[in-house]
């Protein structure tokens, strides 16, 4: 039989991009004849009615008419840059409603300046014409005048929220910098026309210093990006705001300052590389010629481009066989990355096969050179400007060379791990130092642990640590146990204001209005705080809590069991109450990262490896161990399939020690704060340098006053010896705590120092229990 011929394929009509661009098109021409018009003195009979009917439809809003149509239609035509903001019918709807209130806000204003009535003001193309003067009088008959005037800020407020995507806390935080200017600027002017003198320069600068404090140590209004962030973030201002004395009275406590650093001032600018294209081409040609010489036929159908190595896209071929044309598999593939490497003089190859959401094999090839990312370049990009996070920091570039950012209270724990001189301990200080760029101390606090103390001591005296950087591994165990407490005290408050995490706790108390709820326990009088009334409740944020541990293996050794459990506990709990941890080894294996800790560290950072068996402890997958080393990763995100391989940003120690001075310089003006497990842990002393009290001292004089020692005292004098292990055996209790009472007793010069071996200590003191065998 003869087969019916194909039907002729369907015309489709035009997509809904071109039908977008058009319209755009056609917007931005309208307004643009639109506003010449409005301009020019003479029009033609079309123009001339054109303008003469928005005149009365508009009135005075005409003039913006024009430019809400060539803004609509710009954002239609550019809606797919990166830059541009995303568009949306919220959006398109929310410049609407901003149009036609205005409309009606300039009737409103007009009618009451003593204009006759609203139709003759729309008459005469007046106000807002007849749209200004058909809603004016709708809201006025409805909600009469005082009501009309509410509506419209209320519409004036949803047509902004529809507009900029943002909530109104949001909103509120950055409006209030410029409702302090308005109402400072207000107070002057009052106060010149009362003493008829201007004030001088002094004056000013003296006010624009002391702005922003309150005795009530709430938080700051001031945040980057304010109108007096624009005069006041330098580089050299904390310096001056420590020097001046002025502000600072002993009378009175300073109202806290926070001004966070400009990142222009603080990180150096990235260099610019140039690539060669036809050293990709040629190296295309050879893994084409390769693959195809061993069976396994390719073609190259895409080059990615990264600062470390270069990614072939490639796409396998046909092969002729017995049963007819078959594709090449891609294990066939994958198992000639040797051959590969050969064939191209590259240390190492990786090959991913295949590439998540793409229809090709990855074949990743060593750069001759190494491009160095800088800190600047991927804060200042898109991707990391889209978190809107306060924990968010910067990564690095992707092998297509594109930024990555990540969010650590999305994670809520990081896990980093790789052999020496991968790049590892640059992570953490690219990370702490993103912190520090958009945190103050008020929302970010941390606790740093170092054993290695050349890592993380530079950080001592900026004012986000709660403690100096611990560096004695004895201390380690005693700041995880308080980290616990201050978990634990967290979920109690978050329990008695019925909240589920430290977002909404921190928004119910920004909120104002009535305290909800049942006393907190901070209750101030008069004689803690001036100018605050007896009885009143002195609650403030709660700040975000990062706990850094720069070497896990070192804990492991020492305590393996108390570190396992604290890290363990606060990585399943501590989410909701703003507790995060950063954790980092050199030792990827089986007994550091244990398998109970590894399940609650769902995002990991690998870097180089040895093995492949350390990189299956880390990411559950090999992969790691063919890595290039210096800041070459692979990053494995809560919710991502497979890792995704990053070139890691570099931060240098020039950088890192200019965003220490700069937040040092403001230790001096720093006011304590409270924490939720009760006390002010980082109170500073006066003068420079500033020493940190440690936040476990309330914990060290628990120590010494155990209520077991009389206990283990007793038991060693009747025993005639003393050592750690009996301690634990005859009072059931841990190392930890049987090592401090052999600390106190020895300190006590109740016995005397180890025996060396055993371990065993004597008796020096017998009491008046008395040596035994003494009647």
């Amino acid at each position: 039989m003869r087969a019916n011929p194909p039907s002729p394929p369907v015309r489709q009509g035009l997509s809904l991009d071109h039908k977008l661009d058009i319209v755009g098109i056609f917007l931005v021409l309208v307004g643009l004849l639109t506003g010449l018009s409005l301009l020019s003195a003479t029009n033609s009979p079309l123009t001339g009615s054109w303008v003469s009917g928005l005149r009365k439809a508009f009135g005075l809003g005409v003039y913006l008419f024009p430019g809400t149509l060539i803004v609509t239609g710009l954002w239609l035509v550019l809606r797919n840059f990166e830059r541009i903001p995303r568009l949306g019918l919220e959006r398109l709807l929310g410049i609407g409603l901003l149009f036609f209130n205005i409309l009606a806000a300039l009737h409103t204003l007009l009618l009451m300046g003593g204009e006759s009535s609203s139709q003759e003001l729309a008459q005469a193309g007046g106000g807002g014409g007849y749209t200004g003067a058909l809603i004016y009088q709708a809201l006025v008959v409805v909600l009469g005048t005082g009501g009309a005037a509410v509506a419209l800020l209320a519409w004036l407020m949803i047509a902004l929220l529809l507009i900029l995507d943002v909530t109104v806390l949001e909103m509120a935080h950055r409006l209030s910098p410029w409702w302090l200017r308005l109402r400072d600027g207000a107070e002057d002017m009052w106060e010149d026309f009362r003493t008829g003198s201007p004030r001088g320069a002094s004056d000013t600068r003296s006010t624009l210093l002391t702005d922003g404090f309150t005795p009530t140590g709430e938080s700051p209004l001031y945040q980057e990006g304010s109108a007096a962030g624009a005069q006041l973030t330098s580089s050299s201002l904390p310096s001056q705001l420590a020097a001046a004395g002025s502000p600072f009275t002993s009378a009175q406590p300073p109202r806290r300052l926070w001004i966070l650093p400009s990142v222009e001032n603080i990180l150096e600018a990235g260099v610019d590389v140039t690539y060669d294209n036809t050293a990709d081409e040629r190296r295309s040609q050879i893994i084409e010629d390769t693959l195809a010489s061993f069976g396994a036929p390719v073609k190259v159908v895409e080059v990615n481009r990264g600062p470390t190595i270069t990614q072939f896209g490639v796409e396998p071929d046909f092969i002729e066989s017995r049963t007819g044309r078959m594709r090449v598999r891609v294990g066939k593939i994958a198992a000639l990355a040797d051959d590969l490497a050969l064939a191209l003089s590259a240390r190492t190859i990786r090959i991913q096969a295949p590439v998540p959401g793409k229809g090709f094999v990855g074949i990743e090839v060593p750069n001759e050179e190494i491009a160095l990312v800088s800190l600047r370049s991927v804060i200042q990009s898109e991707a990391f400007k889209r978190l809107k996070s306060p924990l968010r920091f910067a990564l690095g570039l992707n092998v297509s060379g594109h930024a990555l950012a990540a969010d650590l209270a999305a994670m809520p724990h990081l896990l980093i791990a790789g052999a020496t001189g991968s790049g590892k301990s640059v992570c953490v200080n690219a990370l702490i130092t993103g912190l520090l760029l958009h945190n103050t101390p008020d929302d970010l606090r941390l606790i740093m642990v170092d054993p290695k103390r050349v890592e993380l001591t530079s950080y001592n005296g900026i004012p986000h640590l709660l403690a100096p950087v611990v560096v004695e591994l004895e201390r380690v165990v005693a700041a995880l146990q308080w980290v616990l407490r201050e978990m634990d005290m967290r979920y109690r408050k978050l329990a008695e204001k019925g909240c589920r995490n430290i977002q909404e706790y921190n928004a119910r108390i920004a909120a104002p209005g009535p305290r909800q709820g049942p006393a907190p326990a901070n209750m101030v009088t008069g004689a803690d705080l001036p100018n605050v009334k007896p009885g009143t409740t002195q609650e403030s944020r709660l700040p975000y809590l990062v706990v850094i541990i720069d070497e896990l293996a070192d804990l492991m050794m020492l305590a393996p069991d108390e570190t396992e459990r604290a890290v363990t506990r606060l990585a399943q709990l501590a989410r909701a109450t703003g507790i995060h941890l950063v954790i980092a080894t050199q030792r990827p294996s089986v007994d550091v990262v244990t398998g109970l800790i590894k399940a609650n560290f769902p995002a990991r950072i690998a870097f180089a490896v040895a093995s492949g068996v350390d990189s299956r402890v880390i990411l559950d997958q090999p992969g790691a161990e063919r890595l290039l080393g210096r800041g070459d990763m692979l990053f494995q995100a809560p919710d991502a399939a497979a890792p995704v391989r990053l070139q890691g940003v570099f931060v240098s120690d020039n950088e890192i020690q200019q965003l220490v001075n700069y937040w040092r310089a403001f230790a001096g003006s720093m006011q304590p704060t409270a924490t939720a497990a009760g006390g002010i842990p980082d109170m500073p002393g006066s003068p420079l340098p500033l020493k940190q009290m440690p936040l476990w001292e309330e914990m060290k004089a628990e120590d010494e006053n155990d209520p077991l020692l009389p206990e283990a005292v007793d038991l060693a004098r009747r025993q005639g010896r003393a050592s750690i292990s009996m301690l634990q055996r005859r009072l059931r209790i841990g190392y930890t705590r049987s090592a401090r009472l052999i600390e106190t007793m020895e300190s006590k010069g109740i016995i005397g120092p180890p025996e060396p071996g055993s371990g065993a200590r004597q008796i020096l003191d017998y009491g008046e229990v008395g040596e035994p065998g003494e009647e």
